[in-house]
């Protein structure tokens, strides 16, 4: 990887522009003020904040009865109406480290369903996990085949 050292009479707009390879940080950095970050961002040591992280949020309600016809959810926290013990989430697939929270806002059991040939715990692959009615999970992928909820949970 190329290396650029910043120059005071240049912005970082103009020293980075073009600039394809990626930045190596080889010192500690701190930043005052907002970084506009896409793609991926690879973080060796420790990170240090003064704010707790903002993770999305989203209402969805259930729908379909399976796999294939259950309402997505997504990363981040997920408020989930319309359950009726028969109506579906399905949850995005799985990659390491991602993480769902899903609130069952309803009176009812909700099934979850993993993506297609992905698992929930120790339940088969495809198969659905039951929420309880009024409760809530926290899902964390494993690999890219394995959702564990936090406690984990027997099933």
């Amino acid at each position: 990887m190329r290396q650029r050292e910043f120059k005071s009479h240049r912005t970082q707009t103009e020293v980075l522009e073009g600039y394809g390879d990626g930045i190596a940080v080889n010192e500690d950095l701190n930043v005052t003020g907002d970084i506009a970050q896409t793609g991926n961002l690879t973080v060796t040591g420790t990170v240090t904040t003064t704010i707790m992280p903002i993770i999305p949020t989203a209402t969805v309600a259930a729908t379909g009865t399976n796999q294939a016809t259950g309402a997505s959810v997504t990363t981040g926290f997920t408020l989930v109406t319309a359950a009726d013990a028969t109506k579906a989430v399905v949850l995005p697939t799985a990659a390491a480290g991602l993480v769902c929270i899903l609130k069952n806002n309803v009176n009812a059991a909700l099934p979850v369903f993993p993506a297609a040939s992905d698992a929930i715990n120790a339940i088969a692959a495809d198969s659905a996990y039951t929420m309880a009615a009024l409760t809530s999970l926290y899902l964390v992928a494993y690999d890219d085949t394995t959702w564990y909820t936090l406690p984990l949970l027997g099933s």
